[in-house]
Formats: C-alpha cells, sequence, structure tokens
C-alpha cells in the first residue's frame, strides 16, 4: 500500500470514536493509548505499559478497517 493512502487510511481511522475505559469521556482514537484487552484510555488515564495510537496504529493490517473495505464499495 503506498505510502500517502495509508496516511489517509490512519487518518480516518484515528477520528473514530472512543470511550476511555478510565474516565468514560469519548475522545478520538488519534489521541488514545491502547492497553491490554483492547481497551483504550484517554492522556489522563494510560499507564507507562500502554501504546499510544501512534505506536499500535502501525501494526494493524489497514485491509481490514472499515475505512479501507468502505472506500473499496466506492469505487
Amino acid at each position: 500500500m503506498e505510502t500517502a493512502h495509508t496516511e489517509e487510511v490512519l487518518g480516518q481511522f484515528g477520528k473514530r470514536i472512543q470511550r476511555c475505559y478510565g474516565c468514560f469521556i469519548a475522545y478520538h482514537l488519534k489521541d488514545m493509548y491502547l492497553g491490554e484487552d483492547v481497551t483504550f484510555f484517554c492522556e489522563h488515564c494510560k499507564d507507562d505499559s500502554m501504546f499510544h495510537f501512534d505506536e499500535f496504529s502501525r501494526l494493524l493490517d489497514l485491509s481490514k478497517l472499515k475505512e479501507v473495505s468502505e472506500e473499496d464499495h466506492h469505487h
């Protein structure tokens, strides 16, 4: 997958809304941290064992994201 397309998909994915498992306030995924058991935490509720969106999003199989599958249906 080309880099510009990858960045675009990650940008769209990062705009998804997710509630923090610590304080239950909704944030964009791009501002969250991934914890164990696929739980997401905000900057205020995270701990040192968690990964920021910038880290965990690079390990995703982008072809599985709805942002890519929906894009394929629009062509």
